[in-house]
């Protein structure tokens, strides 16, 4: 089943990576755009492989879902509303919360 996206919601995406990070050209960011949504939906759907680079330059490979079927979690009450430009996924290798800024994602495993 292919994959449907809301180009409005991914161009939205793309303007907020430039503002973030301006030495980016506007192609790079509507191309981290894609790749942040179809991340996201992959994420939703169940566990996925992907890359990122960390703030200190150091590449990490990480394995991580959305699907709450693929792990336990007690929710602890933490309401706070997430950046559109940060990535947040649960950690399968290290059962944890983790995130990371939407420009930073290199590569998402098919």
């Amino acid at each position: 089943m292919k994959q449907q996206f809301n180009r409005s919601e991914i161009l939205t995406l793309a303007h907020q990576i430039r503002r973030q990070n301006q030495f980016l050209s506007w192609g790079q960011c509507q191309v981290q755009a894609w790749q942040v949504a179809r991340l996201r939906a992959a994420l939703r759907v169940g566990a996925t492989r992907f890359t990122f680079q960390k703030q200190d330059g150091e590449v990490r490979e990480a394995y991580g879902t959305l699907n709450t079927a693929l792990f336990q979690y007690e929710h602890k009450g933490s309401d706070r509303a997430e950046s559109p430009t940060s990535i947040r996924y649960f950690d399968l290798d290290k059962n944890a919360w983790r995130s990371f800024r939407a420009e930073r994602i290199l590569k998402v495993a098919a």
